[in-house]
């Protein structure tokens, strides 16, 4: 399951990923659903940096990192 590093968060932008994540173990949290349950998951997931590093250590997730546009001076 693909995931992106942004900032000091993991999102997981696959809807069937998260669901699937989700279900394993209550792993992260869908945004904006304070309480969800599974059927109703249909937003990307949010893991904070630990779930996403045991994820990543069972080989459940990959991460990939936001790559940031370089600012230019003037």
């Amino acid at each position: 399951m693909k995931s992106e590093l942004i900032e000091n968060r993991i999102i997981v932008w696959n809807i069937e990923d998260s669901k699937k994540l989700f279900s394993e173990g209550y792993y992260g949290k869908p945004i904006g659903m304070p309480k969800p349950k599974i059927e109703e998951i249909d937003v990307p997931l949010i893991l904070d940096l630990i779930e996403g590093y045991y994820l990543l250590e069972m080989k459940k997730i990959t991460i990939t990192k936001l790559k940031q546009k370089s600012k230019q001076m003037k």
